[in-house]
C-alpha cells in the first residue's frame, strides 16, 4: 500500500489528478492508494480536509471524505462519498454504484444520495446519472431546499461523448411549499430532454421540456399542467442565444420567441416574441383576473381572440403590437362593458403609429353607449384620443382630448385647499404615468338617463362639459370648472381634485356652486312633497374618503328674484318627519287638500360638517332654535330646528327611510 500525505495550504487540482496517475502506473507497487489533503482550490470550488482512499487495478470500493466543500456559494460539511464497483487505472474511471450524505445528524436523517459515473480519457467520454432518486434526498445537500419540503422521484444524467453532449431530466410525483406558502407544487410529472454539439468554439444546443401532469402555484397565479416548449440556441463563454423557442399552453395558446444572455453581466440583452391566436376567456382567468384580484380590483370577464408582439434590444423596447378580434370585456359589477371591440395597435419606439379601435356596442354602468371607433395616436411614451363622439341615449359622449404619458422623473407636489392648515398635505418625487382629459356629456335626456340609472325622472337634459382633467404624480385635478345644466338651473364643480384615485384611501375634493335651481322639478323628481320656488346652493371644502363625506360647509339658501313660493301639507310632514320620532304625529290630522299650500318668504340651512357631526344653522336665530323656513301670508308656517348638532350619518338614513315612507330613528 501507498500513503501519500500532503500537507500544503493548497494547490492546483490537475497536480493532484496528475500524481494519483503516476502513481497507478508504477509496476510493482500495491494496488491500494490512500491520499490525505490539506486542501483542494480550483476556480469552481474549494474542498478542506480531504481523503481519498481507492484500488487503482482491480474493482473494489473507493472512499472521499470532505471536511468542507464550498461550491456555488454554498458551503457543506463533513461529506462523505461511496463507491462500489470502482475501478480506476489512469485511462478510464468508473463508479456504477456511488452515494453521497452528510455525515452529520441532519445527514443521517435522510436517504443517501444515489448516483453513476464512468469517465474515459481516450474517447473523451463522461457520464454522469442519478435514477429513481427521492427529491427528499437532496436536502440535506442543497440547503434552499430544506424549507421546501420536496416530494416525488427525480432521475438526471448528463453524458459527454467528445464534441457532443446529452442530457435528461424526469421529475415524477413532484411536491413541495414554501415556508411562507405563496408557492406550491403538487403531482407534477416534468421531462427535460436536451443536446449540444460543440462546432466553430460554441456549443450547439436543443431542448424538448414537457409538462402533462400537476399543478404549480406562485401567488396569485395556479397552473395546471399542458405545456410544452422546444427551444434552440448555441451557447459561447460570452453568450447564451436562444434562437427559437415555442411555448404551448393548453388553452390558451402559443409563443414564439428568442432571447440572448449576456453571461457576464447576467442580464438580456435583446428578446423578441410573437403570440399565436390567445383564448381571451383563459389568459383573462388565468393569468389577469389573479393580478387584478391581488390588486382589489373586481373579477373581470373576457372572450374573442388577441394576438400580441413585442421587440427588445439594447436595454429598451423597440417595437410592441396588440391586436383584438371579436373581443368582449365586462367586469363583475356590472359596471362597464365593451362587446365587439376589434383593434390593431400598432407601436415603436422612434415612430409615431396610428391605431385601429372599433366598439360595436357598450356600456358604463347603466347608460348604453352606441357602436363608435377610437383614433388613437401613439408617438414614444405618449397616446392620444382626439374627436371621439359615442352615442349615449339621446345624446354623446363626447372625447375632445384624452392623453396619456410617461414620464422618466416628475416632481409632484399635492396641497389640498384646507382652512386648518396641514390637513392633507403631500410632497413625493417620482416616475410615472400622467395625462389630461378634455370631454363631456350633451345633450342627454334626463328622463331617459333616469330611467337607466333607475332614478326617480328628473326633467330637463343634462349637458356637462369637462374643460380639463389632468392626472399627475397620483392627484386627478380639474383644470377649470365642471358645468351641469340640470333642473333647469346650473350646477359648476371646480377645484377638483382626486388624491391617489387608484388606491383603497383615495381623497375627493372639491368646491360646488349652483344657482337658480327649480325646487319643484326637484321635489317631485324624490316623491318628496312638493315644494315650489328656486333655490340656490354652495358646497365648499367638500372632502371626501372612498366617497363617504369626510368634512364640508354647505348652504342652502332662496334664490334672488319674484317666483311663486309655497311648499304642501305633504312637504312640511316630510320635513317634520325628518326630525320626529316615528311619523309626523303633529301633522297626522291635517288633510290633504288639492291646491292648498303654505306660503314661504325665505328658505336657508347651512350645515358644517365635522367629525360627523353637522351643525346646523338657517335664516335667522329664535330663542334656542334656528329658522330653516320663515313663513308668510295666511296661513302661514315657518320651520324652526331646536337641534343644532346632528348626527350626518343618522340624517341620511333617515332621509331615506321617509322617502321611503318608513318610520326610522330619533335624530339626536
Amino acid at each position: 500500500m501507498v500513503t501519500a500525505i500532503y500537507r500544503p495550504v493548497s494547490f492546483r487540482l490537475r497536480l493532484c489528478v496528475l500524481l494519483i496517475l503516476c502513481l497507478a502506473a508504477l509496476p510493482g507497487q500495491a494496488a491500494q492508494v490512500t491520499l490525505s489533503l490539506g486542501s483542494i482550490q480550483h476556480p469552481a470550488f474549494e474542498a478542506e480536509g480531504v481523503t481519498v482512499l481507492f484500488d487503482t487495478v482491480k474493482r473494489g470500493t473507493a472512499e472521499i471524505r470532505l471536511g468542507r466543500l464550498r461550491v456555488a456559494g454554498e458551503e457543506y460539511r463533513s461529506l462523505r462519498i461511496h463507491c462500489a464497483g470502482f475501478l480506476f487505472d489512469g485511462r478510464q474511471l468508473d463508479c456504477p454504484e456511488g452515494t453521497v450524505r452528510r455525515e452529520d445528524a441532519r445527514g443521517r436523517e435522510r436517504p443517501a444520495l444515489p448516483f453513476s459515473f464512468a469517465w474515459r480519457a481516450r474517447e473523451g467520454y463522461l457520464s454522469f446519472s442519478m435514477n429513481d432518486v427521492d427529491a427528499v434526498a437532496f436536502s440535506p445537500l442543497v440547503k434552499r431546499l430544506r424549507s421546501w419540503q420536496p416530494k416525488g422521484k427525480i432521475d438526471f444524467g448528463v453524458t459527454i461523448e467528445g464534441d457532443r453532449a446529452w442530457l435528461g431530466l424526469a421529475l415524477r410525483d413532484l411536491a413541495f411549499a414554501s415556508k411562507e406558502g405563496d408557492v406550491s407544487g403538487k403531482a407534477i410529472l416534468l421531462t427535460l430532454a436536451a443536446g449540444a454539439e460543440r462546432r466553430d468554439g460554441a456549443w450547439h444546443w436543443n431542448a424538448r421540456l414537457d409538462w402533462p401532469q400537476g399543478e404549480l402555484f406562485r401567488a396569485p397565479w395556479r397552473r395546471a399542467a399542458g405545456v410544452t416548449m422546444e427551444a434552440e440556441g448555441k451557447l459561447t463563454p460570452e453568450v447564451l442565444e436562444v434562437s427559437l423557442a415555442q411555448l404551448n399552453v393548453a388553452g390558451a395558446g402559443g409563443v414564439t420567441a428568442s432571447l440572448n444572455w449576456d453571461r457576464a453581466r447576467g442580464e438580456a440583452t435583446d428578446w423578441g416574441f410573437i403570440t399565436d391566436e390567445i383564448d381571451l376567456a383563459s389568459a383573462m382567468d388565468e393569468w389577469l383576473q389573479p393580478w387584478l384580484g391581488s390588486l382589489g380590483f373586481p373579477k373581470w370577464h373576457a372572450a374573442g381572440h388577441a394576438r400580441f408582439s413585442a421587440e427588445w434590444k439594447a436595454g429598451g423596447l423597440r417595437r410592441f403590437y396588440a391586436g383584438l378580434d371579436g373581443a368582449q370585456v365586462a367586469d363583475s359589477t356590472g359596471y362597464v362593458e365593451l362587446g365587439g371591440v376589434n383593434a390593431q395597435i400598432p407601436w415603436e419606439e422612434a415612430t409615431p403609429t396610428e391605431a385601429s379601435i372599433s366598439v360595436a356596442a357598450g356600456r358604463l354602468g347603466d347608460l348604453p353607449l352606441g357602436g363608435f371607433a377610437l383614433p388613437l395616436r401613439l408617438e414614444g411614451r405618449e397616446a392620444t384620443v382626439k374627436g371621439l363622439t359615442a352615442p349615449m341615449l339621446d345624446g354623446h359622449f363626447v372625447i375632445d382630448l384624452l392623453r396619456l404619458a410617461k414620464t422618466k422623473q416628475s416632481e409632484v407636489s399635492v396641497q389640498a385647499n384646507a382652512r386648518d392648515s396641514g390637513r392633507y398635505a403631500e410632497t413625493k418625487s417620482q416616475s410615472g404615468w400622467h395625462g389630461e382629459f378634455e370631454g363631456g356629456i350633451e345633450g342627454v335626456s334626463m328622463p331617459k338617463l333616469s330611467q337607466a340609472l333607475k332614478l326617480p325622472v328628473m326633467a330637463g337634459s343634462l349637458t356637462a362639459r369637462v374643460p380639463r382633467i389632468a392626472y399627475e404624480g397620483d392627484v386627478l385635478r380639474l383644470d377649470g370648472a365642471l358645468s351641469i345644466e340640470v333642473f333647469d338651473g346650473g350646477i359648476i364643480v371646480h377645484q377638483l381634485r382626486l388624491l391617489d384615485p387608484f388606491g383603497k384611501e383615495r381623497r375627493f375634493l372639491a368646491e360646488v356652486t349652483a344657482r337658480n335651481l327649480d325646487l319643484g322639478m326637484l321635489t317631485r323628481t324624490f316623491a318628496f312633497g312638493s315644494i315650489e320656488g328656486r333655490f340656490d346652493a354652495d358646497l365648499h371644502d367638500l372632502e371626501m374618503q372612498n366617497w363617504k363625506p369626510l368634512r364640508f360647509d354647505a348652504r342652502i339658501a332662496s334664490s334672488e328674484g319674484e317666483y311663486p313660493r309655497s311648499l304642501s301639507i305633504g312637504a312640511l310632514k316630510d320635513i317634520t318627519a325628518l326630525g320626529e320620532t316615528g311619523g309626523p304625529k303633529a301633522l297626522e290630522r291635517v288633510p290633504e287638500r288639492s291646491g292648498f299650500s303654505f306660503g314661504y318668504d325665505r328658505i336657508g340651512l347651512s350645515c358644517a360638517l365635522r367629525n360627523g357631526i353637522c351643525l346646523l344653522d338657517g335664516v335667522a336665530r329664535e330663542g334656542e332654535g334656528v329658522v330653516l323656513m320663515r313663513g308668510s301670508g295666511i296661513p302661514s308656517v315657518s320651520i324652526i330646528g331646536y337641534n343644532r348638532h346632528i348626527d350626518w350619518e343618522a340624517l341620511v338614513a333617515r332621509f331615506r327611510e321617509v322617502l321611503a315612507g318608513k318610520p326610522g330613528a330619533v335624530i339626536e
